[in-house]
């Protein structure tokens, strides 16, 4: 018969906690699992140990209100608590305990875990102060650990929607004092979360003094670059366009220096970088930008070029039979045999690279050949509504392409898309998600390192690729088919190809993705490979067309779920992954020539040489 509530919270008060009282949870919920063990003869003991390591070892996400916790560990079926499994003999005890449990975030977050579990309104208004209260109880130091940051963040959102005016100001001075230390990665940290709970305008202007302050410490540059990019921030909130400026600028250098610096190992990595330095000054107001930033910009699409042309002489052709389909499942247990995360994902690319338009030129050609009476009559595509959106007859072609060669590559292409959809992208996804958790910052740091994507998409990208990960491809491509038309217009307008038409009446207009793609430069600016799988997956009346059939509603629930929805997602994580991990590799000084991962598209990079620098 198990103990009750009272019974539980006596035993706990015998046993000495005071080593897990300055614990981070997650650290707590081993010693609390080791005294359990220690107090197996005692049957309350134990099961009050471990009713509070199952606390501990809920894993705090303070950017999920309606669910904070989830569980720190997960095998098949099996995982560690969440605050819904908890009985009303645990919460009892749990309510009886908190008060007199050593202070810091272990308590904290059993104030917490009541407070989600609570129904009662007054009970929840009450844990919700003493949860907050136990949160600026922890305290922020100056090297901050991850149980600081983010009860730091649970402590701030718990304050503003209770209205804890008070606390508020309590936990934004907790976050100065550690910005005021001036330790890069803290300041950046706390900073960060500052300005992403809406709290501490009033110290804008000291923030970006001393966040700049910070970065010019820091040796590493894209560590640079992240503190500035949150110096920037904070100066568009406090309204300062001047410092805006010259962060962006700032900013901007830091990816010009280090193309300069790849250049000598890896041609891929330099036009990365001249990319993104492109992006950033194209961010500074016209009339705030230097003589040596509009003389970058004027050289910036020559020299991505022309590094993009260098970057071919590190590939090596590889030539192989085409892919059997029917083993697609055994490719998926080889790029599951890889334990690193990164590794896996590196080779889930590697083993299914993107389909080059000559492979595609030549199946539909040899399909003809093969079939060439289903090729002499004509034919009407017909949408899943039951609407005629094409007749043979009319079809176009593209470049020196014939429309019928045309329609046949698209229609092959779309069969091939629905196989490895289903038989190599989703199982892999799965697995993939289910080994390796990724959240919103670790896909920040692939966006980021990819010049296909403008710096003003970056958080709709992020968004977009951490929502598929976790098969929540709805939301995924609702997001993605407007995003990926503005970073290919951002690599047009990067490789200098005008984007805007003129009207008769002088107003400029942006024409949308399918006519961006007809423009005379897309396949250099993009590479033929990756303009011809936007085209077949985003554009046009035959294919799936996601560009249009999101824009006007028209994309049911099952093909917002379905084979091209998944593919658009893959393609996009695709073309952040690889940048990064040409990077990492580059940076590890492991060989570059010869990876099949650098066979992908750089994603929309216009290639650079030139070693001259104003």
């Amino acid at each position: 018969m198990g103990h009750s509530a009272e019974e539980l919270a006596s035993a706990l008060r015998q046993i000495d906690l005071a080593e897990v009282g300055p614990q981070e949870p997650l650290r707590a919920f081993g010693t609390l699992q080791e005294l359990a063990s220690a107090h197996a003869e005692d049957s309350a003991a134990r099961e009050a140990l471990t009713a509070l390591s199952n606390v501990a070892g809920m894993m705090l996400k303070p950017d999920r209100w309606e669910s904070p916790y989830l569980p720190a560990m997960q095998f098949g079926n099996r995982r560690t608590w969440l605050p819904e499994d908890l009985t009303d003999v645990h919460r009892g005890f749990l309510s009886y305990s908190y008060a007199w449990l050593p202070s810091g975030a272990l308590r904290a977050q059993v104030i917490d875990v009541l407070f989600v579990s609570a129904v009662d309104r007054d009970e929840r208004y009450k844990l919700a102060s003493e949860s907050v209260n136990a949160w600026i109880g922890v305290g922020l130091h100056g090297e901050l650990n991850r149980a600081e940051e983010q009860g730091w963040r649970r402590a701030v959102e718990i304050a503003l929607r209770y209205r804890f005016t008070e606390k508020v100001t309590a936990l934004v001075d907790l976050a100065m004092e550690t910005i005021r230390l001036e330790q890069p990665r803290s300041a950046w940290q706390i900073a960060r979360a500052l300005h992403e709970s809406g709290t501490g305008r009033e110290h804008a202007d000291e923030i970006v003094e001393r966040l700049r302050n910070a970065s010019a410490t820091v040796e590493d540059l894209g560590f640079q670059r992240e503190i500035l990019e949150q110096v920037r921030s904070w100066a568009l909130t406090n309204r300062d366009s001047a410092v805006v400026a010259e962060v962006e600028e700032q900013i901007g250098d830091l990816w010009w220096e280090e193309a300069k610096q790849r250049k000598s190992s890896s041609h891929f990595m330099a036009r990365d970088c001249f990319g993104n330095a492109y992006n950033e000054y194209k961010r500074v107001e016209r009339s705030r930008r230097s003589s040596r930033m509009n003389k970058r910009l004027a050289r910036l699409p020559r020299k991505i070029r022309e590094e993009g042309e260098l970057a071919l002489e590190e590939m090596h052709a590889v030539e192989s039979d085409p892919i059997d389909l029917t083993m697609l499942r055994d490719q998926v247990d080889e790029v599951l045999k890889e334990e690193d995360s990164l590794r896996a994902m590196a080779a889930w690319f590697a083993r299914v690279p993107l389909e080059s338009v000559q492979q595609a030129h030549a199946t539909a050609k040899q399909s003809m050949r093969e079939n060439p009476l289903s090729h002499l009559f004509s034919h009407t595509t017909v949408a899943a509504d039951g609407r005629t959106v094409q007749h043979s007859a009319s079809a176009r072609g593209h470049g020196d392409i014939p429309g019928d060669v045309w329609s046949e590559m698209l229609r092959q292409w779309e069969l091939k898309v629905g196989i490895l959809a289903q038989g190599y992208i989703w199982p892999a996804l799965v697995e993939l998600s289910t080994r390796h958790k990724f959240n919103h910052g670790d896909f920040a740091l692939l966006v980021r390192s990819s010049a296909f994507i403008p710096p003003e998409q970056e958080r709709h990208y992020v968004t977009a690729l951490h929502n598929g990960y976790y098969g929540r491809l709805s939301e995924s491509i609702f997001m993605l088919a407007p995003v990926v038309e503005a970073c290919v217009r951002a690599c047009l307008q990067r490789a200098g190809i005008e984007t805007r038409n003129i009207r008769a009446d002088d107003t400029e207009i942006e024409p949308g993705l399918s006519a961006l793609m007809e423009l005379d430069g897309v396949d250099e600016a993009l590479t033929p490979d990756l303009a011809w799988n936007i085209r077949a997956l985003y554009c046009g009346p035959l294919g799936p067309n996601l560009r249009n059939r999101v824009a006007h509603g028209l994309l049911s629930e099952s093909e917002s779920n379905g084979a091209a929805a998944l593919f658009a997602w893959w393609l996009a994580l695709r073309l952040a992954f690889v940048p990064f991990f040409n990077g990492m590799m580059a940076d590890s000084s492991e060989p570059q020539s010869g990876s099949s991962t650098e066979r992908d598209p750089g994603a929309g990079q216009t290639p650079p040489h030139d070693d001259s620098e104003e």
